[in-house]
């Protein structure tokens, strides 16, 4: 097989699956990274699928990831709006256990600035080109701040799965 058709074959599947996630309701950004996610996998997998069956894969990955991705977004919102909220605010929650109290206090523990970021992003759901406007900040360093915030979090957590 040549791989310059292959190339263009990934291409093309890979703005129809921006078409596909966009059209589900995605946002681009998150469209985005579902598509490197997938196609990260599928490099990691160290064999090359045959056209015909690329194609089929890659959407059932891209559903997959976007469906992962959509359900611990959900309960990371869920989570922060319970832990950045001030209590006064914040309705009875129910939401217990060894893991969220460790991510209370991991809440707790970051500056000002971090947890204003988080609110920004996951409570405000603004872009990170509007948080950056805000923040007098570049798109780039509001990302790079986001990312290192998270993995924070998630090595809080003992998930170290999704670097």
């Amino acid at each position: 097989m040549k791989l310059d058709g292959y190339e263009s074959l990934i291409k093309n599947i890979s703005l129809e699956l921006m078409h596909y996630l966009i059209g589900q309701g995605a946002h681009q950004e998150i469209a985005e990274d579902v598509i490197q996610d997938v196609f990260v996998k599928i490099l990691k997998m160290d064999i090359i699928l045959p056209p015909n069956e690329i194609r089929p894969y890659v959407y059932r990955l891209a559903r997959n990831q976007y469906v992962d991705q959509y359900r611990r977004q959900a309960r990371f919102k869920k989570l922060l709006q319970v832990y950045l909220i001030p209590a006064a605010k914040q309705p009875r929650s129910t939401i217990n256990g060894p893991q969220n109290n460790r991510l209370a206090k991991v809440l707790r523990k970051l500056n000002d600035k971090d947890r204003q970021l988080l609110k920004l992003k996951y409570l405000n759901n603004q872009s990170v080109d509007q948080i950056a406007s805000q923040t007098n900040k570049s798109p780039a360093a509001v990302k790079m701040r986001l990312y290192r915030i998270r993995k924070k979090l998630r090595k809080a957590l003992g998930d170290e799965s999704n670097e």
